[in-house]
């Protein structure tokens, strides 16, 4: 009976199908009134033949171009005029106009809040920076040194124990061994620099600098006034010391101060200014242009 029920309607289905192909165009003479095969707008149509039967028909009203049969009328008259103007209505839920967002209105609060805040964030003008020489940035003192002993593997390093004038001594690494005795470095009095930022030396931290001259491969000790005591500031002449100096050195700063520092006629300079502490002048027994380290 289904084998029957299926034929049946196959054999209906083909009879409409066949009814309906008798009734559309077979060629472009047979089209109504103002229809065309293709539409006229579209570049690539010319490269599709329709099917038999399908054609354009142009609504005179909108300009709106139906494929017939498939589409009755025009699906929507009201809409179509060849522009996108039908798009803005269906928009304007969405659309705000320029500059007519929702704005609160501003309380009396608010309002001077806003005052205070634009008035803390107006820029101030920007502080004058003194050129300070660096010799000004370098705590130089008069140390002790306590006690002078070794690094561990290796032979050119003295690791000491230098008295500057604070509650416990200051470590020290010195590449002196190769130059200065033991004996002749212990219980010295020396020149030193303290603020430069502490340097590990063969796993050792030196937290000073002890200073020296240098010339023909020859080192030799800075000296300072004998009875000068421990941590006594020492400054370059013609100089007003700071009442602080600044927590580091920087690198570069000392770089430029020991650039100037050298021997003339037996003592210790800085360019022109010889270096003294409140109970005389720093020496060095070394020929004059030597520099000091």
């Amino acid at each position: 009976r289904r084998r029957r029920s299926s034929a049946t309607g196959r054999h209906t289905s083909m009879e409409t199908m066949s009814s309906m192909r008798a009734q559309l165009p077979s060629d472009a003479a047979d089209l109504p009134p103002g229809a065309m095969l293709r539409d006229p707008s579209d570049r690539w149509s010319a490269a599709v033949t329709p099917p038999r039967g399908v054609y354009k028909l142009k609504d005179d009203a909108t300009g709106y171009v139906m494929t017939k049969p498939f589409e009755a009328n025009n699906p929507m008259p009201d809409a179509f005029r060849e522009t996108c103007d039908y798009i803005v209505p269906m928009l304007k839920p969405v659309l705000k106009p320029k500059g007519q967002g929702v704005k609160k209105a501003p309380t009396e609060a608010g309002a001077e809040a806003s005052t205070s805040g634009k008035a803390k964030k107006e820029k101030k003008p920007a502080a004058v920076v003194e050129d300070v020489d660096p010799i000004l940035k370098s705590k130089l003192a008069v140390g002790v040194v306590v006690d002078v002993g070794y690094v561990e593997n290796s032979d050119k390093l003295y690791l000491c124990k230098v008295d500057v004038g604070e509650e416990a001594p200051r470590q020290v690494v010195t590449g002196l061994r190769a130059y200065v005795p033991e004996d002749v470095l212990k219980g010295a009095k020396v020149l030193t620099i303290l603020n430069l930022k502490p340097a590990k030396l063969a796993g050792q931290t030196s937290e000073a600098m002890i200073l020296a001259t240098e010339f023909d491969g020859q080192v030799k000790l800075v000296g300072v006034p004998a009875d000068a005591k421990a941590g006594d500031a020492v400054g370059a002449a013609g100089f007003t010391a700071p009442e602080t100096y600044p927590k580091e050195c920087k690198s570069k700063f000392w770089a430029s101060v020991q650039e100037k520092l050298s021997v003339k006629g037996g003592k210790a300079y800085y360019g022109d200014a010889v270096l003294a502490c409140a109970s005389g002048e720093c020496t060095a027994d070394a020929p004059d242009g030597s520099g000091i380290k």
